[in-house]
């Protein structure tokens, strides 16, 4: 303990170590006691979520605990303003509709599943043999029933397992499925996960949103796109936020997210121009329309597919903000001004990216 005390305390002359705010003057890193240690540390994201993550891992915690860190989390997508899509949605998959997040409810159970199939295959770890000890006996956790002056967490983690049993039907069906949930005899929890909440159904549109070359910011927004859960006038006089509707763009449509992409009289410019450029042979500005041939038609990987897909993510994206800027700011700018800085962001990344020289030559001639 002493020479971890020593080593902990050259942490003051380390320029990468983050002093806590009220402990920077000082420069005290830790308090050591004869069996407790406390670090202090700014608290950033990463340490934050590694304690979250450590304490769902490896504890039942209470379903109201669980809820609260799912909705904080939800919060802290949308800015504390409109939940724009719900919970369970964003914690799809990127190919199931979502964005690929974990759901800290969801999350719990996979990790008590975990637990459960360690006990069921007796692993070699001392609370597992307490458990059989004390537990189990002769019985298998798969049968044994709760008993009145058994633990809470021993009974949370019974109710994992009958929740397990009736979602597969029975023992045989659940085994087959644990087992292909296992890496090298390990068990995966993110693999645990995806078997019990993640959809078979494909989001058609999903190769198309997650474009490899695709900017994160376009891809967010050709996905609310995708949902139609985008705040255009339309959705916010559902909302009875406002009382009229009429699309700022064109001043002669009500404006929705078909409207907008790319029926809109200034929008379907950008887009027609965006499609001379990049010499497309099949063209259309009906949204659904367009997305149906991305989807089914633009498959693949190759280079000219992945900038067909960036076009479009900026596209929408660009387009987007072109309407707030008139609504929020009083700026506009006309549909050829409008595809310059479309070209410029397309040329900002892709020439930057490692991509063979003869197509960096081929994006040059465009």
């Amino acid at each position: 303990m002493e020479y971890l005390s020593r080593r902990l305390s050259l942490l003051k002359d380390d320029s990468m170590f983050k002093f806590h705010p009220n402990c920077s003057r000082l420069k005290i890193t830790h308090l050591i006691f004869a069996d407790d240690l406390l670090l202090f540390g700014k608290a950033d994201f990463s340490v934050i979520f590694g304690i979250q993550s450590f304490w769902v891992s490896n504890y039942i915690l209470p379903i109201k605990v669980l809820e609260r860190i799912d909705k904080l989390c939800s919060s802290f997508l949308w800015g504390q303003k409109i939940h724009l899509i719900s919970w369970n949605t964003v914690c799809l998959g990127r190919m199931q509709g979502g964005l690929g997040l974990f759901s800290a409810k969801e999350w719990n159970n996979a990790a008590a599943i975990k637990l459960l199939w360690l006990i069921h295959q007796k692993k070699d770890l001392l609370w597992v043999k307490w458990v059989h000890g004390h537990y189990l006996q002769h019985s298998n956790i798969w049968q044994v029933q709760h008993r009145s002056n058994d633990s809470w967490m021993w009974k949370q983690l019974l109710k994992v397992r009958n929740m397990l049993l009736a979602k597969f039907g029975n023992t045989e069906v659940l085994m087959s499925s644990m087992d292909s949930c296992c890496v090298n005899g390990k068990i995966s929890m993110s693999a645990i996960y995806n078997a019990l909440y993640q959809s078979n159904t494909s989001a058609v549109w999903a190769e198309t949103t997650w474009g490899r070359l695709n900017y994160p910011k376009h891809s967010f927004i050709l996905w609310l796109v995708n949902h139609s859960r985008l705040l255009t006038q339309e959705r916010l006089c559902r909302l009875r936020l406002l009382d009229a509707n009429l699309c700022v763009l064109c001043s002669s449509q009500p404006e929705n997210c078909k409207h907008l992409f790319f029926e809109c009289h200034y929008s379907a410019a950008v887009w027609n121009m965006l499609m001379d450029w990049l010499r497309f042979t099949w063209r259309t500005c009906n949204w659904c329309l367009l997305i149906h041939w991305y989807s089914h038609n633009l498959r693949g990987k190759n280079f000219k597919k992945n900038m067909k897909r960036m076009a479009l993510a900026a596209a929408v994206y660009s387009i987007w903000q072109e309407r707030n800027y008139r609504i929020f700011q009083a700026k506009a700018r006309g549909p050829a001004d409008l595809f310059r800085a479309i070209k410029y962001s397309i040329y900002s990344k892709l020439l930057n990216e490692d991509i063979p020289v003869h197509m960096k030559d081929e994006l040059v001639k465009l």
